[in-house]
């Protein structure tokens, strides 16, 4: 009798480890499940605004690009702000391309002086913005690269700071070259958007906060110009996605402070479904637009100019999809040789 009872103890002590794995992974899944509940309802509260599709251009010629998404980011220069959708230039205009696959991501970073064709009239890509909002922006994306992009997002200055201080900082190396043009930037920045963020007091590795990463991407007056600002922008960018990846806490913590003041024309569910791919989205390159260019002044203004544009986008290609010798559409073409018209080649 006792040697019985003895192995029903035995029965039910081999049982606990598993029951106890059991409940955790249960557990788990609980969290798991608030987590997604808590983002799902956190989502609606950003600002959905569908764009007049009748005004958007897509170009499609390239076949690869169907294995991908590709998004138009945009970063306005307000210095009130604002979010109105004209009258706020595009400083900031970064492609992000997924390999729907992979979830490898390219970033390219297109110079807001690069010459291009605004729906006819050759002026600075980030005027188009200004002009038209998200859909002449993203159509002279677009036409002048021969993508097929359909969703954007837009945030302004006081967003990227909120976002860098709800995930604690970005850690950044500085270096003394751009020290004393930092410094005047975050001084702006404070202006801008308020707060006291600190002076930077020398070259080292520092954990900068949202006023302080903003004025890092947006230094110019230093050697490489817009296209070193441009790579500071999508350093401060990755390190943003790096960060959130990181620490999902700090990712929910920030999607209350800041969805609210993106604008985008994706709904709820595909920012959702987004949300589920997170982790496995890997940033594996940036690069810069157009990797060939010549600064020259034009009807009184510097102006950054493909040569050729041709070749860039060529190049466009090769990077994001892995097309080799693309064939650019017809209407490239013609934009193409306007501008050599214009300028010479």
């Amino acid at each position: 009798m006792k040697k019985a009872q003895h192995q029903k103890q035995m029965k039910r002590k081999r049982r606990s480890p598993l029951r106890t794995i059991l409940f955790l992974l249960v557990l788990l899944l609980l969290i798991v499940l608030i987590f997604l509940g808590i983002a799902f309802v956190k989502l609606g509260n950003i600002q959905t605004t569908d764009m007049d599709e009748s005004r958007l251009v897509t170009v499609n010629e390239d076949a690869n690009m169907q294995d991908y998404t590709n998004y138009a980011l945009f970063g306005i220069d307000s210095q009130t702000g604002s979010m109105s959708d004209t009258g706020n230039r595009s400083d900031s205009i970064i492609v992000v391309s997924v390999n729907n696959q992979t979830k490898d991501v390219k970033l390219l970073s297109i110079y807001r002086d690069t010459f291009v064709s605004i729906n006819g009239q050759y002026n600075k890509i980030n005027a188009a913005y200004s002009w038209g909002g998200p859909e002449l922006a993203v159509s002279t994306i677009n036409r002048n690269l021969d993508l097929n992009i359909e969703k954007y997002a837009t945030v302004n200055f006081q967003i990227m700071a909120d976002i860098v201080d709800a995930l604690g900082g970005i850690e950044m190396d500085i270096d003394s070259s751009i020290l004393n043009n930092l410094n005047d930037y975050i001084g702006d920045m404070n202006r801008i958007n308020g707060g006291d963020s600190p002076q930077i007091p020398s070259a080292g590795t520092y954990t900068l906060d949202g006023n302080q990463a903003v004025a890092y991407s947006r230094i110019r007056y230093t050697e490489g110009g817009d296209l070193a600002r441009a790579g500071r922008q999508r350093e401060v960018l990755q390190k943003i996605f790096e960060k959130g990846k990181r620490s999902p806490l700090k990712l929910l913590s920030a999607m209350d402070t800041v969805l609210s003041q993106i604008k985008t024309n994706m709904d709820r569910s595909e920012l959702f479904s987004m949300l589920l791919s997170v982790f496995r989205y890997d940033i594996k390159d940036q690069q810069g637009f157009p990797w060939d260019q010549k600064e020259l002044r034009y009807n009184g203004a510097y102006y950054g100019f493909p040569a050729t544009l041709e070749e860039n986008a060529v190049r466009t290609h090769e990077y994001l999809f892995g097309t080799s010798s693309y064939q650019i559409s017809d209407e490239l073409g013609r934009i193409n040789q306007k501008i050599i018209n214009r300028v010479g080649s």
